[in-house]
């Protein structure tokens, strides 16, 4: 088995979970009434952008780096009031490299948020999930041969952004998501490759609409 080996890209989410806990200091959090905050369904659908981990093998990063790519989501959840929700998820990323070849990844997560609202309308959250994603990497393989190169694994989610209410019943969120995998094993022309402490991370931007 051929081992390949990705880089965690964890400075960018680094940098927004501190500022995420800055903001969450109580000194910034208004004592908005609990009742202005309703319990409900709600629904959710964002568009943006999202990057696979750069190649690596052998210790060796290859000139093979995967760029930013469309990246969507579509949730549904039930929002306790207030502070914590809880939301099922697909969410699906395509990321290339310069030749074109491209790897999507499409993941169903089960994902639990905390709200932390500054006033009526802003309301930064943080939250973390499970589930499993559904790795097709076809367009990489070697054409030809003996080929397997798609893989289900288990997934775990690190994200975080901000909700701001147009009314009672609409917001716009802006989030960013990091997925980390499981061990991917693929066949390509033959070989049996395993790849390691992969990720993606993206940004989106969309809305949520309150039943």
């Amino acid at each position: 088995i051929i081992e390949i080996y990705f880089p965690m890209n964890l400075k960018l989410l680094s940098t927004f979970v501190t500022t995420s806990l800055v903001s969450l200091s109580p000194l910034t959090i208004n004592s908005a009434n609990a009742d202005e905050f309703k319990k409900g369904f709600y629904s959710s659908y964002s568009l943006g952008a999202g990057t696979y981990s750069d190649l690596l093998l052998g210790g060796t990063i290859l000139s093979l780096p995967f760029d930013y790519g469309f990246s969507y989501e579509a949730g549904f959840g039930y929002d306790f009031g207030k502070t914590f929700r809880t939301e099922l998820s697909y969410t699906n990323t395509t990321s290339s490299i310069s030749t074109g070849n491209q790897a999507k990844f499409g993941s169903f997560m089960f994902n639990g948020y905390f709200d932390f609202p500054l006033d009526s309308k802003w309301a930064p959250f943080v939250g973390a999930g499970i589930g499993t994603t559904n790795v097709d990497a076809t367009n990489l393989c070697t054409a030809g041969g003996t080929d397997d190169c798609k893989d289900n694994v288990s997934t775990y989610a690190i994200s975080g952004g901000i909700n701001y209410a147009l009314n009672d019943k609409t917001e716009i969120t802006t989030k960013i998501t990091y997925l980390g995998f499981g061990d991917i094993d693929v066949t390509d022309d033959g070989a049996t490759l395993r790849v390691t402490d992969s990720e993606t991370l993206s940004y989106r931007v969309g809305l949520t609409f309150k039943f």
